[in-house]
């Protein structure tokens, strides 16, 4: 059986001998080695870019099904309707700052065309991705926040949050305006990317029929009440265009456990451990529902341990009817990963067994 064949099982709900298992490990080209795609990639560093990582990516020890991947930020929505994208001193880049400072700026929003935005221009890399690999490598979406994480950008925080209580229709316009954008803004990236994966974070494949990527963060800081109202309502409409939803979420916390399953179509949930609730009350909730995708980031998960720690929190919290996939993101100097494996191999699960 293929890693694909494998994830597609567990995709599909079904029962298998063990949790998928996901590790980003990397080697370093052999000497004279040369890159990948140079020549058709002349002059498109995000194509370069994304075909070393792609070469260096070990695939031969876990689950994984490889993909391209050509991300330009998680705010990259906001550019569409009059948002600014600023480099910080420290490199990183960002918005610059609201646009909607009350709740009278709405009626002035309206959405600027795709070309002149970072949306356009992911789906230019994406195109440029897709037309210089001729179908040879899955490439992943694009980043896909959901409207009301959008709209909390555009607008100053304060404010914002006032406006859910104050002024709900002014909301809920700048809502309507962005689930509109992003509809087209999928559609357009489906179009210019034939082999399109429809799941950015974690990294990890999952079946174009399972519906798309959405990243759900606000939701922690509003009621499970308005969370319906102004998240889940929105999120539905996106699960009826493109056929269900995989979600993502860093806080995941059990008073939202009962309006999450309010999403159609879940398809998965995906947490940050360190920000949700305990790992074996999310199986025992979403356990059989849905599929469950923990995941450990070297650096970032000092409460819930180490990796080993990581790994045997969720093993102990899986059986064959809560299907789960497991991802390990790389570690900064990069490398192998070994103790992954050693942790699975002592709590008895073999990786060659699908």
């Amino acid at each position: 059986m293929t890693n694909q064949e494998f994830l597609t099982r567990v995709w599909n709900l079904e029962q298998v001998a063990r949790p998928g298992l996901i590790v980003e490990e990397t080697e370093p080209l052999a000497p004279g080695e040369p890159p990948i795609g140079t020549g058709a990639a002349r002059g498109a560093p995000e194509l370069q870019q994304a075909l070393r990582a792609f070469q260096m990516l070990r695939k031969d020890r876990d689950d994984n099904v490889p993909a391209l991947s050509a991300y330009l930020g998680s705010y990259i929505q906001a550019t569409a309707f009059g948002a600014v994208e600023r480099t910080f001193e420290d490199g990183h880049k960002y918005l610059a700052g609201p646009v909607i400072f009350n709740a009278g700026d709405v009626a002035r929003i309206k959405p600027l065309p795709l070309a002149a935005t970072l949306l356009g221009q992911q789906i230019d890399v994406l195109r440029h991705l897709a037309e210089n690999t001729h179908g040879r490598y899955l490439i992943r979406t694009g980043d896909i926040q959901n409207p009301l994480g959008v709209a909390a950008m555009l607008w100053d925080t304060n404010d914002f949050y006032i406006s859910l209580i104050e002024h709900p229709r002014a909301v809920h316009r700048l809502l309507e305006m962005i689930t509109e954008v992003t509809i087209d803004y999928i559609h357009r990236m489906k179009a210019v990317c034939p082999t399109l994966l429809p799941l950015l974070w974690p990294v990890i494949w999952a079946p174009p029929d399972k519906g798309i990527y959405l990243a759900d963060d606000t939701m922690a800081l509003v009621s499970p009440a308005i969370y319906e109202e102004f998240g889940v309502q929105y999120n539905n409409r996106l699960s009826r265009e493109f056929g269900g939803l995989i979600l993502h979420s860093c806080t995941t916390n059990e008073r939202y456990f009962p309006s999450i399953l309010k999403n159609e179509g879940l398809r998965s949930i995906n947490f940050a451990a360190q920000y949700s609730s305990e790992m074996k009350k999310i199986f025992q909730f979403f356990g059989g529902r849905v599929v469950i995708l923990p995941h450990y980031v070297h650096g970032d998960n000092p409460q819930i341990g180490t990796l080993p720690e990581f790994i045997e929190k969720v093993l102990d919290c899986w059986t064959p009817q809560t299907p789960a996939i497991i991802y390990v993101g790389p570690k900064a100097e990069g490398g192998l990963q070994p103790e992954v494996f050693e942790t699975f191999a002592r709590r008895g699960y073999d990786l060659s067994l699908k």
